[in-house]
């Protein structure tokens, strides 16, 4: 393709220099006379001897124009088929990129050929340009779904499949890499909050997800006098939840009934509609709460985390809580221990009433002495979803007790 490219431009060439010296070839360049004589009328150019434009028959014209038009149009055809190539050349590289980096993805997250073919018959296409947006976000593999749904393609033998390639997928709500556009990403052993609004009163209650599909999930209800509550008397059940530092999440579930018999589970239906927001600090209520402290350093509460040593030595402590939230508490101190306290130590407590099974842990940020008195700062770590709603339950409580008082 290059070569007669070449051999058209080289034509070209030629035959512009050829068509520029008949032109001049005949011009005289010597000094006007005024004399004129027979030698005057001798031709002298290819040109002169040539007939009158009228003489000239029309087939020379057309030829003229064939030629021409021939030129130009394989100077033209060599350029687009060139073009074409380079452009083909650059959609293989494209489409082998994007088929490697479906099957990165598939091989990276153990995704079976059975359930490859099911996401290809799911997108119906086998471009993995295509293919590979479905595999990257959450968001366009539930569009993807949406649509497959609503297509005639759908039966409802497909969902079984759906629910188990969303998981393959590692589309669920533990992996904060990803958006949360459904609840059929929750997974069985989540704890979420819920409320329900009865009688201008909000009924909190903790519960955790015993089984889901991809159409309805079952949660444990709630007792009452130590039997489970009749939650399906109520149409919707509102439920929150924290992902990490990522963020909050809202949103509500209707209510399809209720199993009465050994497993006693509420039934939901799943929702899309969820709204996301930003972690906010949560209120801090003041208070005046003796407690009995333990004290450790840093390194020794990692060590005892890490291998499980249980306790080791600890040095105890009293003082008062003076505030709390669910991100930490403001301790007052009348003394300092003898070894002192240096930010990073770990304080160790129970919190009762609060139906935590394990000791808080509340790291030093602050030391502060003022007037024969210590405040310190904490903020508790390693605090998981669950434990932190608790501690929200427990200062919402307290709150209503002591306004109630």
């Amino acid at each position: 393709m290059f070569e007669l490219r070449e051999h058209f431009q080289k034509f070209g060439r030629l035959a512009a220099i050829f068509t520029t010296w008949l032109l001049l070839s005949g011009i005289s360049r010597g000094p006007n006379k005024a004399n004129f004589g027979l030698k005057d009328l001798q031709t002298t150019n290819m040109l002169q001897t040539m007939p009158p434009l009228s003489e000239i028959p029309l087939s020379f014209y057309l030829l003229a124009s064939f030629f021409v038009c021939s030129v130009v149009g394989g100077i033209f055809l060599v350029r687009y088929l060139h073009n074409k190539k380079i452009r083909e050349g650059l959609e293989q590289i494209a489409e082998d990129q994007a088929q490697l980096a479906v099957d990165s993805e598939f091989e990276a997250r153990q995704v079976d050929d059975e359930e490859r073919d099911y996401l290809i018959e799911l997108c119906n296409t086998r471009d993995p340009e295509k293919l590979l947006p479905a595999i990257m976000s959450t968001e366009k593999f539930e569009q993807t779904v949406e649509d497959f749904k609503n297509s005639p393609r759908f039966s409802k033998s497909d969902l079984p499949k759906i629910f188990m390639l969303r998981k393959s997928l590692q589309f669920t709500f533990k992996n904060a890499e990803v958006g949360f556009p459904c609840t059929q990403m929750l997974e069985a052993g989540t704890h979420l909050e819920f409320q329900i609004h009865h009688r201008g009163k909000n009924i909190v209650f903790m519960s955790s997800i015993l089984d889901s599909d991809e159409t309805q999930l079952l949660i444990k209800p709630p007792t009452v006098k130590r039997r489970p509550a009749n939650i399906k008397q109520f149409k919707v059940l509102y439920c929150k939840i924290r992902r990490g530092n990522d963020a909050d999440y809202e949103f509500k579930f209707n209510i399809i009934g209720q199993l009465v018999t050994d497993i006693n589970a509420v039934i939901l239906k799943h929702t899309n509609e969820i709204r996301k927001m930003q972690i906010r600090a949560s209120e801090r209520l003041t208070m005046d709460l003796e407690m009995d402290f333990q004290l450790v350093t840093a390194k020794q509460f990692e060590l005892e985390q890490q291998f499980e040593l249980g306790k080791l030595q600890h040095h105890k402590l009293s003082g008062i809580i003076k505030d709390m939230s669910a991100g930490g508490i403001k301790v007052q101190l009348n003394e300092l221990p003898p070894q002192g306290i240096n930010k990073g130590d770990v304080f160790l407590f129970h919190l009762p009433y609060a139906s935590l099974r394990q000791n808080l842990a509340a790291t030093v940020l602050e030391v502060i002495q003022s007037g024969g008195q210590v405040d310190l700062h904490f903020m508790f770590r390693d605090i998981d979803m669950l434990t932190h709603m608790k501690l929200n339950q427990y200062l919402h409580r307290r709150k209503l007790s002591m306004e109630a008082a």
